[in-house]
């Protein structure tokens, strides 16, 4: 599997996998947060910043 690393908000996001089974990957509040596309992900990091609250499981 490719694994690669982008950071968003201090936060990192790793693609793990490639073609139909990729995840992106991040951590937020010491829980691992995953999703199919980095969008989601990202949402979830700016929920967390913007308004404090954990993001619903994606």
């Amino acid at each position: 599997m490719a694994k690669s690393a982008s950071t968003y908000r201090g936060h990192s996001i790793e693609r793990v996998g490639h073609g139909k089974k990729t995840l992106f990957q991040t951590i937020i509040n010491e829980k691992e947060w995953s999703s199919t596309t980095e969008k989601l992900v990202r949402a979830g990091i700016d929920t967390w910043i913007d308004q404090g609250v954990e993001p619903e499981d994606i």
